[in-house]
């Protein structure tokens, strides 16, 4: 024989051998293996009793809390006006006439000094009337109450 066929001789019985193996079902136990048997569990320690409830204070009395009262609103009180108060009146020195801003600001230089606020105040109104002046200077009737309010009586006086 060959050295082929004696590999091919081999080669057949272990691949028989093989699928009998594995037709051949592998013999069950009847009964299945008993667990060896373990360390006894000791039986679980019985729970503490629960703590016994110590008895709630009696409490104090208090004082009763105080309650609101609706209280009705005060009738309204009417007064005579104070006679200490006066009250401004707008000037009316004629119609509205057309101011000139030259003549405002030589006004506001003549009182300037008085009140720093009002300084202000009219050096800022100036630069913006200057906006609404014609060539020569002239604002419209309209500007009359804004330059009346806010000269005041420097307007009559300079």
């Amino acid at each position: 024989m060959t050295a082929a066929r004696v590999r091919f001789a081999l080669k057949a019985l272990v691949e028989r051998s093989v699928a009998q193996t594995r037709a051949e079902p592998q013999p069950v136990a009847e009964h299945p293996p008993a667990p060896e048997p373990a360390e006894p569990v000791p039986p679980p320690a019985p729970e503490p009793a629960p703590p016994v409830p110590e008895p709630e204070p009696t409490p104090e009395p208090e004082e009763p809390v105080p309650q609101l009262e609706v209280v009705p609103a005060p009738a309204p009180v009417c007064e005579e006006p104070d006679d200490a108060v006066a009250y401004l009146q707008p000037r009316v020195d004629g119609a509205p006439r057309e101011w000139n801003v030259w003549d405002l600001e030589r006004i506001a230089r003549e009182i300037e000094g008085r009140d720093v606020t009002l300084d202000q105040e009219l050096a800022y109104l100036l630069v913006e009337l200057r906006q609404f002046a014609n060539a020569e200077g002239r604002l419209p009737e309209s500007f009359d109450p804004v330059v009346r309010e806010s000269f005041g009586d420097s307007l009559y006086t300079a």
